[in-house]
């Protein structure tokens, strides 16, 4: 298969306030974005980032399932490993 004619982009996106997306917004985005990702400029950014988003949709009292949506979603726009994430 022959790539002429094609080009690769780089686009670079800001997310203000994506950390308040409802689980259903979520979810939504994680199952159909498979071929976008996300990343921080550096380390202090994107573990801010993580903490807000776990701060904001109150990881620890939500259920099972909501958990494992959230670090889906974590590790899509993060880049991390879901290994990472979870740690």
């Amino acid at each position: 298969m022959s790539l002429k004619g094609w080009s690769c982009w780089v686009v670079s996106i800001r997310m203000d306030d994506a950390e308040k997306l409802s689980l259903e917004a979520i979810y939504l985005f994680v199952a159909g974005s498979e071929e976008i990702r996300f990343e921080a400029q550096d380390r202090q950014q994107l573990y801010g980032w993580l903490e807000r988003v776990l701060v904001e949709h109150e990881y620890a009292q939500q259920g099972k399932a909501a958990r494992g949506l959230l670090r889906r979603y974590l590790a899509k726009m993060s880049g991390l490993s879901r290994a990472q994430v979870t740690r």
